[in-house]
């Protein structure tokens, strides 16, 4: 209603604002009636916060009913309005919280946990903020602590998805830390005989945790001290398990520990884990997921960043794996994260032959493979890469690296010298999708 409400004052129909006004408020002063109604007692906290917010509403009725209205005072008084009711709202938020929070840690029965584990994982699956309130009743430490102290499996399977869901904010990683958290995971992944559904969830935890997408997040503190078992554990998840989701959360954990943890490199090259991901990966058959695929595509780019771990990469088919990963097509049927995932594919895939290209030797076999033509054909047909510059930065890197230690003939064949000479950004000009933006 408030968002109709800014659009009628930006318009300049200010007619309407009265009963918009009288609508706004109208649910505003009927939700503080039902709550009070269900609350025996709201505290004089509440109540004095329930009285401003109602002084609030009364004055913003007084500025509606003014001609012409005042739309500073509107807008001031709306944005009030919202801040004061949010903040009734999140009060409310956080006592139910509190209650869920006190049955994990006391709960009267196993039907009881079980339903507020249910309820703490649909709360935080609503979004960031909800997390965060989670965060804030100790919601994290509750749920560590049934995962070490549950003597049921499926519970502390569901305790671990419930943590999953609520690390999407650093507040919730910062509490994990500092309980202890990481070496919680580590020690459950380690255990060989632990039902495969209690891994998987500690794997998604552990994506979850080392996510380059959540803000301010760059380190977890004890995350370092347990790199070694946490490659370990993880690609030996990778490499036995029959579950695709399985496969995708070891796939992404290990992916993101690279990305937090650039010393994950020297773990994973003593594993072997890349060629196991690869050949996990490749079982899946032909109906593989472009999400897999991107995951075990972005391990190879980020390892392929550290000079000492390109041969060992070309040693287990690496090259063959991304060239592969290339082949991908875009289809008008996908779903949108379904072709945005198919992009990252192709512009990780591009960018770990460009860094594994440094050696002669890869940049030869690339040649050999004719993963040429893919590159030429990405860089020149915007639909093979869906219109991303992105990809089409990748590959003409690629291909200068393969230029610079194979020669250019390969490139010459194909007519398209215009992509490695003279400069990147010429390149990059003749074939970008959006070539008017730089006029």
């Amino acid at each position: 209603m408030s968002i109709l409400f800014f659009r009628q004052l930006d318009y300049g129909k200010t007619e309407h604002v009265g009963p918009l006004v009288q609508s706004l408020v109208g649910l505003v002063t009927e939700f503080l009636h039902e709550h009070c109604n269900k609350q025996e007692k709201t505290g004089k906290e509440s109540e004095a916060k329930h009285k401003k917010l109602t002084e609030v509403c009364d004055q913003l009725r007084l500025t509606a009913a003014m001609q012409p209205p005042n739309k500073e005072q509107l807008t001031s008084e709306i944005t009030e309005l919202g801040n004061k009711f949010t903040r009734i709202v999140d009060n409310i938020l956080i006592q139910h919280i509190s209650v869920l929070v006190g049955v994990l840690e006391e709960p009267a029965s196993d039907m009881a946990l079980r339903s507020a584990l249910a309820s703490l994982t649909t709360l935080s699956l609503e979004g960031p903020h909800l997390s965060r309130l989670v965060a804030h009743c100790s919601g994290v430490r509750a749920l560590l602590s049934i995962c070490l102290e549950s003597r049921s499996s499926s519970i502390r399977t569901a305790a671990l998805r419930a943590l999953a869901t609520v690390c999407c904010v650093v507040e919730a990683i910062r509490q994990l830390e500092q309980a202890g958290g990481v070496e919680i995971l580590s020690e459950m992944l380690s255990e060989e005989t632990r039902p495969e559904p209690e891994a998987s969830e500690a794997a998604a935890v552990l994506a979850q945790i080392t996510a380059p997408w959540v803000e301010d997040n760059h380190t977890v503190h004890g995350l370092s001290e347990q790199l070694p078992s946490l490659v370990h554990s993880l690609t030996r998840l990778a490499s036995t398990t029959a579950s695709c989701e399985t496969l995708l959360l070891s796939a992404a954990a290990l992916a993101n520990l690279t990305f937090m943890e650039p010393r994950t490199v020297w773990p994973l090259l003593e594993q072997g884990t890349a060629g196991k991901l690869l050949q996990a990966v490749k079982r899946r058959g032909p109906k593989v997921s472009v999400f897999l695929q991107e995951q075990a595509a972005t391990l190879l780019a980020n390892m392929a960043a550290v000079p000492e771990s390109r041969p060992h990469l070309a040693e287990q088919r690496a090259v063959v794996a991304l060239l592969c990963f290339l082949q991908i097509r875009h289809s008008p049927l996908q779903r949108a994260p379904e072709i945005a995932a198919a992009e990252r594919v192709q512009q990780k895939s591009a960018i770990a032959l460009s860094r594994l290209c440094s050696d002669p030797t890869v940049a030869t076999q690339v040649v050999e493979l004719q993963g040429v033509n893919r590159l030429v054909r990405l860089c020149k047909e915007e639909r093979e890469r869906n219109h991303s510059d992105g990809v089409l930065v990748a590959c003409l890197a690629a291909l200068r690296k393969i230029s610079a230690n194979c020669g250019t003939k390969v490139i010459e064949d194909l007519d398209a010298m215009e992509l490695v000479e003279p400069r990147l950004l010429d390149s990059f000009l003749i074939y970008s999708s959006r070539q008017e933006s730089y006029v």
